[in-house]
């Protein structure tokens, strides 16, 4: 009976554990002044035509994208100022026109922002459902806690008109790309190749804190391309194994790409 009981105990704190290694969060934009305000980005419109959602979701693949909520201290509705104690969501159900297979979380937690102070929304999953293919016009709903709370709705005319549009394409479209892709930079991926020099093969090693398709490529010193592939990215260690074959001795270069951004370094070939 103990050792039942143990083993209950065990997989409850096991369950515990991989929810909690499951748990996914946000920051906010750093790069951000203290002026900016509102819902960033600001909404896609005709006066706006490179706001909204930048990125392309593809069925099947895992897509996230992060919204910046930056509180001001005061709103204007009718002709009012009122003071903002915090502006709150719910946190299942207030990001509206979601495909099935994404939904959201929120830092702080609990969803609700404080006034003077900026948090942010996370969307991520995997669209599975084809009914959602094309355009998906999202909308965030909340509460603007004042001295009385008042339902708000963004993007709206009320407060910044536009469309916040996400598109979803068939699996493996060209387009698709999470948002953390675009993170791209000598923090989120380190990489380079053990053993090097090498004669017969190595191991491109890619320590990343971002996930996401990329494109693997090979480049002499002439900037002829000699190899290209796709690869998976996830977040920890990656190994990707290249052969030399019958290259020449000399010095390359390899890149991951995202098609945005690169990064790149560079290997010797010896005798």
């Amino acid at each position: 009976m103990k050792n039942f009981i143990l083993s209950i105990l065990t997989l409850c704190c096991l369950g515990t554990v991989l929810v909690a290694q499951q748990t996914t969060t946000c920051k906010p934009d750093a790069s951000l002044p203290d002026t900016a305000v509102g819902v960033i980005p600001l909404p896609y419109s005709a006066t706006n035509p490179k706001g909204g959602i930048s990125d392309t979701a593809c069925l099947n693949t895992f897509y996230d994208f992060v919204f910046t909520l930056a509180i001001p201290k005061t709103i204007s509705l009718s002709g009012l100022t009122l003071a903002i104690n915090s502006v709150s969501l719910a946190t299942t159900g207030a990001v509206k026109n979601l495909p099935s297979g994404l939904s959201y979380t929120c830092n702080p937690p609990n969803c609700v922002f404080k006034s003077g102070e900026k948090g942010c929304i996370l969307i991520a999953g995997t669209p599975n459902n084809a009914i959602n293919l094309g355009q998906n016009d999202l909308k965030i709903e909340g509460l603007v806690n004042s001295f009385l709370p008042v339902p708000v709705t963004f993007p709206s005319d009320q407060f910044a008109a536009g469309n916040y549009y996400l598109y979803v394409r068939p699996q493996g479209s060209a387009a698709c790309r999470t948002s953390s892709t675009r993170e791209l930079a000598a923090t989120k991926l380190r990489m380079g190749n053990v053993p090097n020099p090498f004669t017969g093969s190595t191991q491109i090693e890619v320590e990343a804190e971002i996930r996401g398709q990329f494109d693997f490529r090979v480049y002499d010193l002439t900037g002829r391309m000699i190899q290209r592939r796709p690869v998976q990215i996830t977040q920890g260690i990656n190994r990707i194994p290249f052969e030399a074959n019958n290259l020449p001795p000399g010095l390359y270069v390899f890149t991951l790409t995202d098609g945005l951004n690169t990064v790149s370094r560079k290997m010797v070939i010896g005798r």
